[in-house]
């Protein structure tokens, strides 16, 4: 399904309001910094953009007050379109007058698992919601066809589009494994698995990434586990240039950022089957998909390691750059506006 842009003109005077629930703070820079990256990237098209963060981290009637907020600020006439990042902003999102563009990230609509196998009694709450927000939307963004699947029936498939975020290639690409180390002062011999994930967040798997790792010393193959997090967005090209290969075990993911910078930086990835990790993979070599078990993980780690060390990502940069697919994002806001005049004349026709 393709989008193609409007004028430039009506570009340059585009006003959207974008509305979060993860963005960076003085602090915790590191929080929601790919969408602060894509937005960034979408104003220097020219469309002028103002960001509402609801942080309802520790309170969850932050969220009303951001209902009351986004419904007051629309209703100013200042904005052209609303866009709503994950499923919870659509939904405090949908009781406003304006366009309406929702992105969802993987949990609004997958859900968070549980230990019993399902997912968790607040992620279906979630679920529900952003489900809802998906029926009030003019135009929606899903991370991957899988997310996209799980939209409601009764969604018109037309106004939804699989856009994944973008990479900023100027910070992302490769550079020498040495200088990389030399850098972080790290030993230029010791074989590094990445893990750049949150160990204690249950869905990321760290127990299956350990074991895989105790599988493979065992087998006699001396690699070290590198579990790294909050680091600034800065400063992590050189943690992917610095490693052997990029680790991903999680139960379930929407469109991995960390993949993506791994791939523009050539290195290799073994992954499970989550989210869109397989057509990911696909747009660079060397790389390894495997099944969601130790033996296996372990597997695939050997091959990669004992391979050329670095994987061919150049389509990956062409493919996932961020100013094209900031542009792709353009005109949808285009589409949304276009979809909520239409609705509004087929109204009007109706009522007459």
């Amino acid at each position: 399904m393709s989008l193609v842009r409007d004028a430039h003109a009506s570009e340059k005077s585009l006003r959207v309001l974008t509305v979060v629930n993860m963005y960076p703070t003085t602090e915790t820079p590191t929080y929601g910094g790919f969408v602060a990256t894509q937005m960034e990237a979408i104003a220097r098209l020219g469309p002028k953009i103002e960001v509402e963060f609801v942080d309802g981290r520790r309170h969850g009637w932050k969220y009303g007050e951001g209902l009351l907020r986004v419904s007051r600020l629309a209703r100013t006439g200042r904005f052209d379109v609303i866009h709503a990042h994950h499923g919870l902003c659509g939904f405090l999102c949908s009781f406003q007058p304006r366009p309406l563009v929702v992105s969802y990230w993987g949990d609004d609509l997958l859900g968070t698992p549980s230990a019993s196998g399902g997912i968790t009694l607040k992620s279906r709450v979630i679920v529900l919601m952003s489900r809802f927000a998906a029926l009030r939307a003019d135009a929606i963004n899903c991370e991957s066809e899988e997310m996209r699947s799980r939209l409601p029936r009764s969604v018109n498939r037309s106004i939804a589009y699989v856009i994944p975020n973008g990479v900023d290639t100027t910070r992302f690409f490769p550079k020498p494994r040495e200088g990389a180390r030399r850098r972080l002062g790290l030993s230029g011999s010791e074989r590094l698995v990445l893990f750049p994930n949150t160990p204690t967040e249950p869905r990321k798997r760290l127990d299956l990434a350990e074991a895989a790792i105790d599988l493979l010393r065992r087998d006699g193959v001396d690699a070290r586990l590198w579990i790294v997090q909050g680091v600034p967005p800065t400063d992590m090209p050189d943690y992917f240039r610095a490693a052997d290969c990029l680790l991903l075990t999680s139960d379930w993911e929407g469109s991995p950022n960390v993949v993506k910078e791994a791939i523009c930086c050539d290195l290799p990835v073994v992954s499970v089957d989550a989210g869109d990790v397989r057509w990911l993979l696909g747009l660079s070599e060397g790389s390894r998909l495997v099944e969601r078990e130790p033996a296996a993980i372990a597997q695939g780690l050997r091959s990669v390691l004992d391979g050329p060390g670095h994987a061919n990502g150049q389509r990956a940069r062409e493919t996932l750059a961020i100013e094209p697919i900031a542009s792709r994002l353009i005109a949808l806001y285009g589409a949304a506006i276009a979809s909520r005049t239409k609705r509004a004349h087929l109204s009007r026709q109706s009522a007459t």
